[in-house]
């Protein structure tokens, strides 16, 4: 017995050790990154603005990229042209990348921290490290292929300032690492979000300068950092010049100058007012939706125990980690954290924040912990870590407390991180679902058609990223920069045809390299709201009384639907490259079929497949969508599976009694319909006017 005592105090002892190393660190903070962003890698794929870009590359291949980007972020062709040949259409690879990138970051923020104040306070540095690897508010990981570029110019500030430090630090030049640090600054020409943080360096350089050259007075200091500052300062003095007059503001505009220059006043008081909203929102908000319970309803019984048992177990381990760094802080007889460093570490979180917010605000651009307006938090990075951990560091004398609330912030910023890449996990396999529908029910599509829609029951899919694979789909010719179709969000663009009602206009859209023209009176209504199945809007066979749930704005696009753009011939399926398995063969299979049949008339081949689904329980979610099935019985003098599905719309939940009306009524007005007399009975019989 107390041999195995003995054997487990050594053990602790060496780990208690191992955990003064970088090593340690290193290791804690990739596990982290795994915790959060890696455990559903195989599962995740492309998202957001990754489609249009794996498009340019599909179209012209890495080459293509500089044209591309050329608008508003030239010198970021690199990244994509590297990337795009080394994984091409994998999105494990982009995936993994972008996790190594962020642990990068991580262990290059813990280092600078740590050279920056030398106070041997190993808790507070490997709390900031933790938090700055898991916060909970950016939740745009997922989107590999596109902040790849972000986490690689982020990881060039963050090792220019670590280079910088090294070499100050060291006492004597070094010609290498300086000019590596001057070249990495030049990261910020590829993209401006982290480049307003480069007003941190000459506050870094006199905090290294008091320490390095202690008897150095004032007047004497400051030349001295201006010189180290000066190559820095003048690479962000030129960026700004390039950035604001020569290459302009191509997207978004500085609203708030605009402003300002109209109105003083009111600019500075609006400023004043968001400051401190901005500041809760990237600390308290992103914290407080962190802390929620995960469930089965949401995550279903095996992820939820998964989750449950991630939270668990990194609870538990951090807590036991902190502790045994306390001990080890009051043995070296060090174990309260001295006032003044507390103070700088609010004061520098406060001042990064400025930073990091000062971009945002002359933009007037939202900032949110909601898609897609969280990706402007990955700047805050850096401040909201030292302010979380200088909020561990008060507790000082309750160092129980300290441990719970670094266990607690860990645990549950991991469980929001597993949520988060489960919604993407989702809406990925929900995108596949669409484009497959989308195949089985349009097999060919008449070119310069659009695509219209609103309400479409995808969360990290914009109308511009839906465009992408569609003309991967359904394009002959896509190494050309005209795109043959487009698919567009009314409730998300400018749109002066659409809540005109113009016919006949010309539309043109330009996607950076990309342009598509178009026309007006060649559009196609679509309704995409899963669980249902994909819905072809039209006049004649999927209104609003067949359809009675659709939205005022839906409603208004069913007159611009011409789904006789629709060709039965020369079948295109969606490219392998990105959706890799098809389908088995389900309910949307054969009611994407059989609503296409139902367009050419083919009632037959309805008969067929409706006997198929039913003989293999494919039921439909909404009620709406056994009417092309009614349809090809009712042809067919099927009287009884029509009577059939008649009494299960019937007695489905919603209003679809209307829609089975008109559609009954819309089949005896046919003249060549042969069974008049029979429908009409059974149309009163089922209370049809």
């Amino acid at each position: 017995m107390n041999h195995k005592k003995g054997l487990l105090i050594k053990l602790i002892s060496k780990f208690t050790l191992f955990l003064n190393t970088k090593l340690f660190v290193y290791i804690w903070l990739l596990l982290l990154c795994v915790l959060c962003f890696g455990i559903l890698i195989p599962k995740l794929g492309f998202y957001w603005d990754d489609l249009p870009y794996l498009y340019q590359y599909a179209a012209f291949g890495p080459n293509g990229f500089p044209e591309f980007v050329a608008s508003d972020r030239p010198f970021s062709a690199w990244i994509f042209s590297t990337t795009t040949f080394l994984f091409g259409f994998n999105p494990i690879g982009y995936h993994l990348l972008a996790l190594i990138l962020k642990w990068i970051c991580a262990v290059l923020f813990y280092e600078i921290i740590r050279l920056v104040w030398k106070e041997n306070n190993k808790i507070f540095f490997l709390s900031a490290a933790s938090i700055f690897t898991i916060y909970p508010g950016f939740l745009q990981q997922p989107i590999a292929l596109i902040y790849i570029h972000h986490l690689s110019v982020f990881t060039f500030f963050l090792l220019s300032i670590y280079l910088m430090l090294v070499t100050k630090l060291r006492g004597k030049s070094s010609y290498l690492f300086t000019f590596a640090s001057i070249l990495l600054t030049l990261g910020i020409f590829s993209i401006e979000n982290f480049a307003t943080l480069e007003m941190i360096r000459p506050i870094i350089l006199w905090k290294i300068s008091k320490r390095i050259e202690p008897e150095l007075n004032f007047r004497k200091r400051i030349p001295k950092i201006l010189i180290s500052w000066a190559p820095y300062l003048a690479i962000f003095i030129i960026f700004i010049y390039w950035r604001v007059a020569i290459l302009k503001f191509p997207t978004y505009k500085p609203t708030f100058l605009s402003i300002f220059l109209e109105n003083p006043a009111s600019a500075l008081q609006s400023l004043i007012g968001r400051i401190p909203k901005d500041f809760l929102t990237v600390t308290v908000g992103a914290w407080v939706r962190s802390f929620k319970i995960p469930s089965v309803s949401e995550f279903g019984a095996a992820a939820t125990f998964l989750v449950w048992a991630l939270m668990a177990s990194t609870f538990l381990t951090s807590l036991f980690i902190f502790f045994l760094l306390s001990s080890n802080e009051i043995k070296a007889k060090n174990p309260k954290v001295k006032k003044h460093f507390i103070l700088e570490i609010f004061a520098s979180s406060f001042f990064l924040f400025f930073l990091s917010g000062s971009i945002i605000w002359v933009l007037d651009l939202p900032l949110e912990i909601e898609f897609a307006w969280d990706r402007m938090t990955i700047a805050f990075l850096p401040s909201i870590a030292l302010f979380a951990a200088g909020l561990i560091g008060i507790f000082k004398r309750t160092r129980i407390t300290q441990a719970i609330l670094f266990a607690i912030l860990i645990c549950f910023s991991i469980g929001s991180h597993f949520e988060n890449e489960m919604a993407y996990k989702r809406d990925w396999e929900t995108l596949q679902n669409f484009i497959w529908q989308l195949s089985w029910r349009i097999p060919s599509l008449s070119e310069n058609s659009l695509l219209i829609a609103s309400e479409v029951g995808l969360k990290y899919y914009s109308d511009t990223s839906l465009t992408a694979p569609v003309n991967l789909t359904y394009s002959d010719n896509i190494s050309s920069n005209q795109l043959s179709y487009l698919v567009y969000y009314t409730d998300a663009r400018d749109n002066a045809w659409f809540e005109d009602e113009i016919k006949n206009q010309e539309i043109k859209k330009n996607y950076r390299s990309f342009q598509f023209i178009g026309n007006s009176s060649n559009v196609i209504a679509f309704q995409f709201e899963p669980p249902g199945c994909l819905k072809m809007l039209d006049r004649t066979y999927s209104n609003s009384i067949t359809n009675p749930n659709l939205s005022f704005r839906q409603v208004k696009e069913i007159p611009f639907s011409k789904i006789d753009l629709i060709k039965p011939q020369s079948e295109h399926t969606p490219d392998m490259r990105l959706f890799l398995e098809k389908p088995s063969e389900n309910w949307c299979y054969y009611f994407e079929k059989a609503d296409l049949a139902r367009q050419f008339g083919d009632y037959e081949e309805i008969e067929r497949l409706g006997n198929m689904a039913i003989n293999a329980n494919y039921f439909p979610r909404v009620a709406s969508e056994w009417l092309p099935f009614l349809e090809g019985y009712l042809w067919k003098g099927n009287w009884e599976k029509s009577k059939w599905i008649i009494e299960n719309i019937q007695s489905a939940e919603g209003n679809y009694s209307d829609g089975l009306c008109y559609t009954l009524n819309r089949i005896i007005e046919n003249p060549d319909f042969p069974y008049k007399k029979t429908l009409s009975e059974t149309r009163l019989s089922y209370n049809c006017p």
